[in-house]
């Protein structure tokens, strides 16, 4: 026993290089913006006479007659649509799963994917992260969600709201917008944003314009409103009296509205009275409607969600022709609370694999012997991992992957299932599902281009 001990240290050290156990430091660091890029995802192509969802090719029945053409036709269309269907869940399961993995790195890391937070207020015990807020909506109007971050625990300089956009097919992120986060969106692509201070000479509280523009992707500003009251008097105003000729409605103040990406505050751009103003302001809104946006705190609770339900919609998709998912140890991770005790159960009551703990002061660790041969190992540290090294049993697998299968096949299991290679492992054939809570990470060695031990568990690189 003692040399199987040995052993699994040299394993648990590769996991800890490949980010399975020990990825708690990578928290502390600044993730670049690239660390988020997954690989474009692949959209199904539905072509002319595929088979149809159970495998059954189409033209044949209808050669047989036992399906006429129309029946073709209408089955070829189901299948059509339930193909775009599935297909359209997937991608916009993989922008929420993305997002999950932003929100993650925010509340564990307290590091945007692409700056700085301003945290002095949730060192100094003045409220915590989960009062802060963000939003998952299509708020642009280009048919793909957003991610709205609304960062306001913060000093007043520190407070911001960000609008991020990841497109799944580029597998790129981008930040199409940064303000104040007193926001009010509409339905026309136009954000309104009132100051952070009241730096008009006036009680009317100053704004700025900004306009969604579809061919960058990103929302410019378009104009910017502050107002002069007639009663305040101060050196700007000296002499530059104040203008009773343009102040026809005779209220006593004056807008100025600065139109384009830069505001000017020269005493000729108060000009326009209330009526000028509301005439320019429902010009730009044209009826425009208040999007309604369901932010929720931010916290872990508020998008526990995400990563699962893309994994889940992952394994589907690649388990379709799968008959032995029943043994797959990696699907217990995305479905079982309790993976390790699951898949103890699993093995010793399938597969005659027995269960010990080796020593008796380290209860978090068990073997699974096959015929006193040690080919499953369980480590209910942190997350939890489990290893499967040696032979294949039966039909058990991870992932669909196994001891003896080929590592160019395991890499293309693997990716069906959502791996990709991790930006973090030191060591070769280290894939994570992504960066966030909720992730799953494998790593495996391999001899003559045959894997010869696995191990997975579940992953988040800015936990600890």
């Amino acid at each position: 026993m003692g040399k199987k001990i040995t052993e699994r240290n040299r394993v648990l050290a590769g996991a800890l290089l490949c980010g399975i156990i020990a990825l708690a430091g990578c928290g502390g660091k600044e993730a670049p913006m690239e660390q988020f890029d997954h690989e474009p995802m692949e959209q199904p192509a539905v072509e002319d006479g595929d088979a149809s969802a159970d495998g059954t090719n189409d033209s044949a029945l209808e050669d047989e007659g036992i399906m006429d053409s129309a029946d073709v036709e209408n089955t070829a269309a189901d299948s059509d649509e339930e193909s775009a269907e599935k297909a359209q869940a997937l991608y916009e399961a993989q922008i929420r799963h993305y997002y999950g993995g932003v929100l993650s790195q925010i509340i564990a890391a307290r590091q945007l994917p692409d700056g700085e937070l301003d945290t002095y207020s949730l060192d100094a015990g003045f409220g915590e992260m989960r009062d802060n807020h963000f939003a998952v909506t299509d708020i642009d109007g280009d048919d793909r969600e957003e991610l709205i971050v609304s960062y306001s625990n913060a000093s007043m300089a520190g407070m911001m709201a960000i609008i991020y956009d990841y497109d799944p097919v580029l597998g790129e992120l981008k930040r199409e917008f940064t303000e104040f986060p007193a926001l009010t969106c509409y339905d026309n692509g136009i954000i309104r944003v009132e100051d952070s201070h009241n730096h008009s000479r006036g009680e009317f509280w100053p704004f700025t314009l900004y306009q969604y523009q579809p061919d960058s992707d990103r929302y410019v500003q378009t104009a910017y409103v502050s107002t002069w009251d007639k009663e305040i008097v101060d050196e700007w105003t000296e002499g530059h009296p104040f203008s009773d000729e343009l102040d026809a409605d005779g209220d006593g103040t004056l807008f100025n509205i600065s139109e384009g990406a830069e505001a000017t505050y020269e005493y000729e751009d108060f000009k326009y009275n209330q009526a000028d103003f509301e005439k320019w302001y429902d010009g730009i809104m044209e009826g425009a409607k208040e999007l309604s946006i369901d932010y929720q705190p931010l916290e872990y609770e508020s998008f526990a969600d995400f990563t699962p339900a893309y994994l889940k919609l992952k394994a589907e998709e690649a388990g379709r022709e799968r008959t032995d998912k029943e043994a797959d140890l990696g699907l217990l991770i995305l479905n079982e609370d309790h993976f390790l005790d699951v898949a103890r159960t699993l093995l010793s009551e399938k597969y005659d694999v027995l269960i010990e703990q080796p020593e008796q002061d380290f209860e978090e660790y068990t073997v699974g012997l096959l015929a006193d041969r040690e080919v499953f190992t369980f480590t209910a540290l942190n997350a939890g991992d489990l290893s499967y090294s040696g032979e294949k049993v039966g039909d058990v697998t991870i992932f669909g992957i196994y001891p003896g299968i080929s590592v160019d096949g395991a890499w293309e299991k693997l990716k069906a299932y959502g791996f990709y290679a991790s930006p973090y492992g030191e060591v070769e054939n280290c894939l994570i599902t992504g960066e966030g809570f909720g992730n799953v990470s494998i790593w495996f060695s391999a001899e003559d281009n045959l894997v010869t031990e696995i191990t997975v568990g579940p992953f988040c690189a800015f936990a600890g």
